[in-house]
């Protein structure tokens, strides 16, 4: 596989994006964002996400040049609307809005909705928690992109629904939970298949509803489904994301007519000097990181890792390794940008 610099793929990723008319800011916004999902190992949510967004702005679901719009607003709470601009750029505008407000009023919540895919949802939590912040974040698809099938059915009826919080930690850096609340991310399944990788067991059933390790049975014709992660704890937690963030932000939840793809979201952000202090949550927090780390450990478990440590750890491999793609993917991004009279430099 082809393999490339941090630096090769955002400047890359921006061209493409402003060869197919975004502007440089809401270009660099979102190739910085895919980019630093490879960095972290989420490739699901990288730079194979270039030609799936271009042809979105081909066909004019991605209004470019979007504003943020303040539909509703307290001291403490905002319900926001993206005017479907790149999903990147409005969520960025939309966490500065919530850290804003709860570094006055201690704790705040925004309700966003009408924005384009957001990405990796686990970095929204990271810049909250870069300024000292605790987020818990709730995603849905906007009503669309239904993939998983509720706890004993067949039928798809929900999206992926991710959940993401973020804790910081001044030692070591913030605890980052982001997890889809279905057995495996469908970006990765896509990865699988351009990999011809099996699927790990459990994650996805066919369309006549029977267990399969092949990536093509979910994607049809015709369809299967992709499956809660631990049954019917991923299925109440994914039910309960889309009425949380779908529900509350005005986008709806998961339903038959659901067209429009992209995503809506509800983030609760805590100012966590002002509600307990900084330096006495550290130590509490400190405290139980050691205490779980200090645990046996299992037969083959070298360490015991806390959630954000293996992607700060993959950050740091691959920042000095470098990121590799896969050539069919590299591929299409080639293609992308040909079809926009771009010719990439990076090889």
């Amino acid at each position: 596989m082809p393999t490339f610099t941090a630096v090769q793929l955002k400047q890359s990723g921006q061209e493409v994006f402003q060869a197919a008319g975004a502007s440089p800011e809401e270009a660099r916004i979102v190739a910085d964002s895919l980019v630093e999902a490879n960095l972290a190992g989420h490739d699901s949510h990288g730079v194979m996400r270039i030609p799936e967004y271009v042809e979105a702005m081909e066909k004019g679901l991605v209004v470019l040049g979007a504003k943020l719009q303040i539909v509703l607003e307290s001291e403490s709470f905002a319900v926001l609307d993206g005017g479907w601009g790149f999903g990147q750029v409005m969520g960025q505008q939309a966490m500065a809005i919530a850290i804003d407000k709860a570094a006055r009023v201690g704790v705040a919540t925004i309700f966003a909705r009408n924005c384009c895919h957001i990405g990796r949802v686990g970095e929204y939590p990271e810049i909250a928690a870069a300024r000292g912040m605790a987020c818990v974040m709730f995603v849905n698809a906007h009503g669309a992109g239904k993939l998983v099938a509720p706890w004993g059915g067949l039928d798809r009826r929900l999206s992926a629904n991710p959940i993401a919080i973020g804790v910081p930690l001044a030692s070591g850096g913030p605890i980052i939970v982001d997890i889809s609340t279905c057995a495996i991310a469908e970006g990765k399944l896509r990865n699988m298949m351009t990999a011809g990788a099996a699927v790990p067991p459990g994650s996805i059933v066919d369309a006549e509803g029977k267990p399969s390790t092949i990536a093509a049975d979910f994607y049809g014709p015709p369809p299967g489904a992709l499956l809660p992660f631990g049954g019917h704890k991923g299925f109440a937690l994914g039910l309960a994301a889309d009425l949380l963030s779908g529900g509350l932000s005005g986008a709806g939840c998961s339903r038959p007519d659901g067209e429009r793809l992209g995503n809506s979201f509800t983030a609760v952000v805590i100012d966590v000097a002002r509600v307990r202090g900084a330096e006495a949550f550290e130590q509490e927090a400190r405290k139980l990181v050691e205490y779980v780390k200090s645990s046996r450990r299992a037969p083959g478990v070298e360490e015991i890792l806390v959630p954000g440590e293996p992607e700060k750890r993959e950050r740091e491999r691959r920042s000095r390794e470098g990121i590799a793609v896969h050539a069919a993917t590299w591929q299409r991004i080639v293609d992308t940008a040909q079809r926009h009279g771009l010719k990439l430099q990076v090889q």
